[in-house]
């Protein structure tokens, strides 16, 4: 039994941490710091994506922060490099002075960020109208929502596939009994994160629907 529970440490936490990065808020994920920009001003280019709990039709300046562009020291979020401001109720600026190399991408993340918005640039100012709220643009947004939750569905299953096989081929370091009871936990686990993944958009839904 105690190899049978070495052999789940092993797998346990690397599982946990992959279930928990689905329903994570871009906010709230650790992002590498930009190293050696001064001199390396590398190509950058744009990965929107913005987690179900996250899409909305208010709040429009703090949408933008969980935007991310993927950079040449890797993924950042669009408030870790520029500045934005609410210029009025109807404008967002967009302030991409720090790493003006990575505007295009910048503008191309916000455009394909499913938010229904068109930016303008002027040098390293990105100017980002608000438009008005339709139904037509709530369900737009409720279908973009539907569309990250069966992504994420879709990386679970890889996940929960991933990690049984790794614990099947620990066969010999734990007994069948323990084996069966850990791939159990494992498939609890993904059931457990499918039913709360259910939950964000089913309140996200309510919401942007009213």
């Amino acid at each position: 039994m105690a190899s049978g529970l070495r052999c789940f440490r092993l797998v346990h936490p690397a599982f946990c941490n992959s279930l928990a990065a689905l329903t994570r808020p871009v906010s709230e994920v650790t992002l590498q710091t930009v190293r050696g920009r001064q001199n390396d001003r590398g190509q950058c280019m744009a990965y929107a994506a913005v987690p179900v709990r996250h899409f909305a039709t208010k709040k429009a300046k703090g949408s933008l922060d969980n935007i991310t562009v993927v950079t040449a020291d890797g993924k950042l979020a669009l408030n870790q490099i520029s500045q934005i401001s609410m210029k009025s109720p109807q404008l967002i600026l967009v302030n991409m002075a720090s790493f003006p190399e990575c505007t295009a991408a910048a503008i191309k993340a916000i455009r394909e960020s499913g938010m229904n918005l068109n930016p303008e640039v002027e040098g390293t100012l990105i100017r980002v109208p608000i438009p008005k709220v339709t139904r037509e643009h709530r369900e737009m947004l409720v279908k973009l929502a539907k569309q990250n939750t069966n992504k994420a569905k879709d990386s679970l299953r890889k996940i929960r596939t991933n990690a049984i096989n790794k614990v099947k081929k620990s066969k010999d370091k734990a007994s069948e009994d323990t084996i069966r009871l850990i791939e159990k936990q494992i498939s609890q686990m993904a059931d457990d994160t499918v039913a709360e993944l259910d939950r964000h958009l089913a309140v996200k839904t309510k919401e942007l629907l009213g």
